[in-house]
């Protein structure tokens, strides 16, 4: 094995494997920008008026196998009704609460995702 290569095996056992764009990755709950259909800040997700939003949109969602991450730090009140929307429209959906779920008004509170990259260019 060159040093290289046995400087890298040794990194990926201490620090684990490397990660593609981690900042990217904690700005979407995990998931990357080139995957998101839709995004919902903390801000907006408070607002009533943007559930009346997004529920006409779930269904298209559904339809192409997207899932939702919602952000598992905020509060009940505020993610109960995406929860019971998701639910009703057969979106499948995960609370995230780890260290990429940010509690700022501009982070992401809700968002649509694929497993695989779709490039839309406006998700807001």
């Amino acid at each position: 094995m060159s040093d290289d290569n046995m400087q890298e095996h040794l990194n990926s056992a201490i620090y684990g494997p490397p990660q593609t764009k981690p900042d990217e990755r904690r700005a979407y709950m995990g998931s990357l920008r080139e995957r998101v259909a839709l995004q919902v800040t903390n801000q907006a997700l408070a607002d009533p008026k943007r559930q009346a939003q997004v529920q006409p949109l779930l269904k298209d969602f559904h339809a192409h196998g997207y899932k939702a991450l919602l952000n598992g730090k905020l509060d009940n009140a505020i993610t109960g009704p995406y929860m019971k929307m998701l639910t009703d429209a057969n979106v499948p959906f995960t609370l995230v609460a780890n260290e990429t779920a940010q509690t700022a008004e501009k982070a992401a509170g809700l968002l649509i995702v694929a497993d695989t990259a779709i490039n839309q260019s406006n998700v807001d």
